[in-house]
């Protein structure tokens, strides 16, 4: 009875500290602005009238060449700036360079919540299961253990935007290219873009990290490292080493498409603990919605 209370703590442990990491500190993105100056220079007027007249002709004609030219290199700049990303190339590039402005541009974040549950059955040794069900059964106990996790409203600005907009703790906030995707759509309505992007699935291991593998490089992945920390000795050498596995998860932000400044956004990571020598597998779902100000 003692190993099963034991399991049944790391499991506790780890449901109640694997969404908490120790924050980094990091150095405030900055960018720099560079003004050039206009040089003038003066031109001599004693020539004779006629030859003024063809100069100011002259002048006015590469003037209104210049002035036309001008205006269709801007219809063309504003017609690209307006083009809609179509392919899966295209959207997931939009995405990481609208994702990526958050952490660079925005005065302030607000996740306006961030919500743990249960994604699918858990599957754990038959001796804590019965346990479990002196507590109401294991879909409750560990419902209430997520509950405790979940979070609501915080505004964040400055360097904090950065210590916990995905990807947490990064100078980025997606690093996804093509091959990481899944699916990936845009779709245009009242000057607005939204964004939809499903990644391809990561298969289970016990040392990834951000930036690696799939979901990682965009989402605020719960990390094996993170959890097998939080597992107490005694509790570990009966649970084993934990490995992760993130299914397909999906992000949806909108974007306005004047400015491309992200103006809300929407995760939703799944991830699942393993415990192989335990026998336990545990499915879960992050939801966080945030809303960006500029």
């Amino acid at each position: 009875m003692k190993k099963i209370f034991a399991l049944l703590l790391a499991l506790s442990l780890v449901l109640c500290t694997a969404a908490c990491g120790a924050d980094k500190g990091g150095e405030e993105l900055t960018s720099d602005v560079i003004t050039v100056a206009d040089n003038t220079a003066e031109e001599s007027t004693e020539a004779p009238a006629e030859s003024t007249e063809a100069a100011e002709s002259t002048a006015v004609d590469e003037s209104t060449t210049v002035e036309e030219s001008t205006e269709e290199t801007t219809e063309e700049e504003t017609t690209e700036a307006a083009k809609k990303p179509e392919t899966k190339e295209e959207i997931v590039e939009y995405f990481n360079t609208a994702v990526n402005g958050v952490k660079t541009n925005a005065k302030s974040a607000t996740r306006n919540y961030s919500k743990i549950s249960l994604a699918g059955s858990t599957t754990l040794p038959s001796a804590l299961s019965g346990i479990l069900r002196l507590l109401g059964g294991a879909d409750k106990f560990l419902g209430d253990q997520l509950s405790k996790n979940s979070k609501g409203s915080e505004t964040f600005t400055g360097s904090q935007i950065k210590n916990v907009y995905p990807v947490e703790n990064e100078s980025y906030a997606s690093k996804l290219t093509a091959a990481d995707v899944q699916t990936a759509t845009c779709t245009e309505a009242d000057g607005k873009y939204t964004i939809t992007i499903t990644t391809v699935p990561d298969g289970k291991s016990a040392n990834i990290q951000h930036g690696q593998g799939h979901a990682p490089k965009a989402f605020n992945v719960v990390l094996p490292g993170v959890v097998n920390d939080n597992i107490p000795g005694v509790a570990a050498s009966m649970v084993g080493t934990a490995t992760m596995n993130y299914p397909s998860s999906k992000a949806v932000i909108v974007v306005d498409k004047e400015t491309g400044n992200v103006l809300t956004a929407n995760y939703d990571l799944y991830w699942t603990i393993n415990f192989d020598k335990a026998g336990a597998i545990l499915p879960f779902l992050t939801s966080d919605s945030w809303t960006i100000k500029y």
